[in-house]
């Protein structure tokens, strides 16, 4: 594997895993926003945040040689080539792929089993729990962001076969 390879991989591990982040934090965010702000500002920066997200990924995945010529990634080696190993760009992926799905569950499923057991002690309690709030967005959301990095763990040869073809 060359070097250029190395960082076009690289490239476009980040840009994944940054529009990954962005869909399953930033958007449910600005959603949690809506009572603070009125609904015509919210679907501005709902939009501009959609349109800035989508910019950089098209970006990222689109322009990697002019980036990797820009920032010069691939000088200063001694050697042309990277040796991984038995890996190829799809092994790669893969392994991207899967450390983001885990990440994604890793980081997500303490919180949401902290919630479902306030919850259940909530519901059991005979006595009012005087500042518990149950907040079933947040749940909801965490718990979508469980059953996404399942399914990107699960799909990983899939998603990593889109990523070498592009």
């Amino acid at each position: 594997m060359t070097k250029r390879d190395f960082f076009r991989i690289l490239i476009k591990v980040f840009t994944l895993y940054s529009v990954i982040i962005s869909i399953f934090t930033l958007f449910p965010q600005l959603l949690s926003f809506n009572q603070m702000l009125d609904n015509i500002s919210l679907s501005l920066v709902f939009v501009g945040c959609v349109l800035v997200l989508v910019a950089f990924s098209v970006f990222m995945v689109k322009f990697t040689d002019k980036i990797i010529d820009f920032l010069k990634l691939d000088k200063g080696f001694d050697e042309e080539s990277i040796v991984l190993g038995n890996l190829n760009n799809q092994a790669i992926f893969k392994i991207s792929i899967i450390l983001i799905g885990g990440f994604m569950i890793v980081d997500n499923f303490p919180q949401f089993l902290m919630d479902i057991l306030n919850e259940f002690k909530f519901k059991s309690s005979y006595q009012y729990m005087e500042g518990h709030e149950v907040d079933y967005f947040w749940f909801g959301v965490r718990f979508l962001n469980l059953i996404f990095g399942y399914l990107i763990i699960s799909n990983c040869k899939s998603i990593a076969k889109f990523l070498d073809k592009n």
